[in-house]
C-alpha cells in the first residue's frame, strides 16, 4: 500500500501544482507540505479533506484506515494555534514560577541553624524534588509545544510526571500531620488522585486507549484538583487571617490553568480519535 506522503506527491504532480502553490491554498508553509510528502508529519483531518478537494482525489486514495490513526497519534494534541500559544505561555510561566519557588526554598532554608532536624531536611528535599520533576516535565512540554511536536505520547509523559509530582508533594505534606486521621485524609485526597491521574494519563495519552474510563478518571481528578486548590487556599485565608503572597497567588492561578488545560487536551484528543475511527469506518 502506498503511503500518504507518496500519494500526496503523485496527486499534486498530476494536478500540475508545486509544493508552494498547494501550501498557498492551504494557508500553510511550503515546508509543511514537504514534511507531509516525506512522511515526517501528517496534516490534521480537516486539512486532509481540503487537500482531497483541491487535488480532486478521494480521501480514500490519500489515507488508509491505519494512517487515520497515525494522523492523530503523530500530530500534536493541540493543533489550534491560539490554544497552543496559550499552552506555551502557561508552560513557560509554570517553569519560571517553580524555578523561583525552588530558589526561594533554598535561600530561606536555615542550613546553619541548630534548630533544624532531620524531618525538616526530609520535607524540604521532598518538596524540591516534586518541584524539579514538574520543572523538567513542563520544560519538555514547552520545548515540544514550541516546535509543534507535542504528540499524545509526549503529552502523556508530561502529565504522568505532573501527577507523580503531586503524589510526591502529598507524601511531603503527610510529614506535617500529627494525627492519623489527617494522614489518611492526605492519602485519600492528594496521593490517591495523583496515582489515578498518572495511570489514566498513561493509558489514555501514551497507550492510546480511548476508553471512557480513562477519560472519566482524568476529568474527575482534574476537577478535584481545581476544587482542592481553591478550598485549601480559601482555608488558609480564612483561618490564618493572612493574604496570599504574590508567588502563591501566581502558582494558584497556574495550577488551576494546568488542570483546565488537561480537561481541554483530553476532550480534544478524544474527539480526534473518534473522528479518525468514523472516517476510517466510512471508507470501508
Amino acid at each position: 500500500m502506498v503511503e500518504f506522503g507518496e500519494q500526496l506527491r503523485r496527486a499534486r504532480e498530476a494536478k500540475g501544482m508545486t509544493q508552494q502553490s498547494l501550501a498557498d491554498q492551504l494557508y500553510v508553509t511550503r515546508q509543511s507540505v514537504s514534511r507531509w510528502e516525506c512522511g515526517d508529519r501528517y496534516p490534521d483531518l480537516l486539512t486532509t479533506k481540503k487537500i482531497s478537494q483541491i487535488l480532486d482525489v478521494s480521501l480514500d486514495d490519500l489515507l488508509s484506515g491505519k494512517e487515520m490513526t497515525k494522523v492523530v497519534e503523530r500530530n500534536p494534541v493541540i493543533e489550534n494555534k491560539i490554544v497552543n500559544n496559550i499552552m506555551i505561555v502557561l508552560y513557560a510561566f509554570v517553569v519560571l514560577s517553580f524555578l523561583i519557588t525552588v530558589v526561594d526554598i533554598v535561600i530561606r532554608f536555615p542550613f546553619g541553624s541548630e534548630a533544624v532536624d532531620y524531618s525538616d531536611i526530609q520535607i524540604t528535599v521532598i518538596q524540591i524534588l516534586g518541584l524539579v520533576i514538574q520543572i523538567v516535565a513542563f520544560s519538555y512540554g514547552l520545548f515540544n509545544a514550541v516546535r509543534g511536536t507535542l504528540s499524545p505520547k509526549r503529552m502523556g509523559a508530561v502529565l504522568v510526571a505532573f501527577f507523580a509530582a503531586i503524589c510526591i508533594t502529598g507524601s511531603e505534606n503527610l510529614g506535617r500531620f500529627e494525627m492519623w486521621q489527617m494522614m489518611i485524609s492526605g492519602i485519600l485526597f492528594i496521593i490517591v488522585p495523583g496515582i489515578l491521574g498518572a495511570v489514566a494519563s498513561y493509558y489514555f495519552f501514551v497507550r492510546g486507549d480511548n476508553r471512557k474510563i480513562w477519560i472519566r478518571l482524568i476529568d474527575i481528578v482534574s476537577v478535584w484538583g481545581i476544587f482542592r486548590i481553591i478550598f485549601s487556599n480559601f482555608q488558609l485565608i480564612r483561618f490564618s487571617s493572612q493574604y496570599l503572597s504574590m508567588n502563591t497567588t501566581v502558582r494558584l492561578v497556574l495550577s488551576i490553568g494546568i488542570y483546565a488545560l488537561i480537561l481541554y487536551q483530553t476532550r480534544a484528543l478524544s474527539r480526534k480519535r473518534e473522528n479518525a475511527i468514523k472516517t476510517s469506518n466510512d471508507q470501508e
